[in-house]
């Protein structure tokens, strides 16, 4: 591994376990990994997965039990109290519900951050909070208090206070949790504007898939463990597999072709956007008894299918290489021959697989 002076944060081995009474649940097993600096990581993986307890141990916030996690150089293992406290004062903390206390005004919810970390008060508290608010698009709320603003806007009061201090590391957990999809995405994008301007390395737990292509890297625990993007692809087919035999085949064909045919038409001028996206799920729930992370599975298959099928537009950039076009049709051509023959229906079916790919018809042949 790096050195922590040009990784801010280096875990290695890190196991965690939490005692029932009646036994012990291992949440964290071995789980390594590094941040760099000024790196956008999102943390993803089920409900239990214990993505929530990795932050919480590389934030400080709770003790550790085996392992090593160091932090901007410190280690945390054994860390006293007072130790902690000083590692914290580098990470600035974002959470779902905000956490801001409803009998402080705006000013005053920062203000108890900044006495915490950089000690500033009087003059120098007040222009910094009127700075980060400024940064967040707030400046006018300064004095008002939270139950006078809307969802997206204590979430941008929480970025801005855990900005206050200038910290060179931002953990998020589940920060879009509780939002709609524009004041989510807003959100986020200013998580990633700010951080990107002061040079700080973010983690950023969530389940909301709609946020994913602003990380640099995304890491899938599962299981207590960080698993391969492969493996969680996997996982999720696995899942998408098990969900379609709950149905009866006629009902998996039906709903596979539902959902492939309804993608065709939102895409038939070229673009997918959110409002025909929720049409679609809105449909499919509709007209199946899957739940709504069945639904998304069925649909983000659907639409990958259907994006490989189309045929490129005329003077469109083709979706495969001549090598990978020339791969494909040889290798249909092997699996047709495996059985010792290769019938008029399988040829038939390889050039018309061709054609829904775009591929020259010619190259069909074998």
């Amino acid at each position: 591994m790096t050195t922590p002076d040009t990784t801010p944060i280096v875990v290695e081995g890190v196991g965690y376990e939490y005692d029932s009474g009646l036994s012990r649940h291992h949440v964290l097993r071995d789980v390594s990994l590094e941040i760099r600096a000024g790196e956008i990581v999102i943390l993803t993986g089920p409900s239990g997965s214990g993505k929530t307890t990795l932050i919480t141990l590389i934030g400080a916030l709770r003790a550790m039990q085996s392992g090593s996690i160091r932090v901007f150089g410190s280690e945390l293992l054994k860390a006293s109290q007072a130790a902690r406290m000083r590692a914290r004062r580098h990470i600035g903390f974002i959470f779902q519900q905000h956490n801001l206390l409803d009998y402080l005004s705006v000013a005053q919810n920062i203000s108890m951050s900044l006495s915490l970390g950089q000690g500033l008060s009087g003059a120098g508290a007040r222009k910094r909070i009127e700075e980060v608010l400024d940064q967040v698009g707030l400046l006018a709320h300064i004095d008002k208090y939270p139950d006078a603003l809307s969802g997206g806007q204590k979430q941008r009061v929480g970025i801005a206070r855990a900005l206050a201090n200038g910290p060179r590391m931002i953990l998020a957990d589940e920060p879009t949790a509780s939002l709609d999809r524009e004041s989510g995405r807003n959100v986020v994008n200013l998580i990633q504007t700010l951080c990107r301007e002061q040079g700080a390395s973010v983690v950023m737990v969530t389940h909301d898939n709609r946020i994913l292509d602003v990380a640099d890297r995304i890491l899938h625990l599962e299981d207590g463990q960080i698993q391969s993007i492969s493996a969680a692809v996997a996982s999720s087919t696995s899942q998408m597999l098990k969900l379609l035999n709950r149905h009866d085949p006629q009902a998996a064909r039906y709903m596979s072709a539902f959902s492939q045919a309804l993608t065709r038409v939102a895409l038939a001028d070229g673009s997918l956007d959110d409002p025909e996206r929720d049409a679609i799920k809105a449909i499919l729930v509709e007209h199946s008894d899957m739940q709504q992370a069945e639904v998304d599975l069925v649909m983000e298959l659907a639409l990958s299918q259907v994006m490989c099928r189309s045929t490129p537009a005329a003077g469109a950039e083709p979706l495969f290489s001549p090598q990978q076009r020339e791969r494909f049709i040889s290798s249909l051509h092997a699996v047709a021959a495996a059985d010792g023959e290769v019938s008029e229906q399988e040829l038939q079916e390889i050039d018309l697989i061709a054609r829904e790919l775009g591929f020259d018809t010619a190259t069909a042949g074998g």
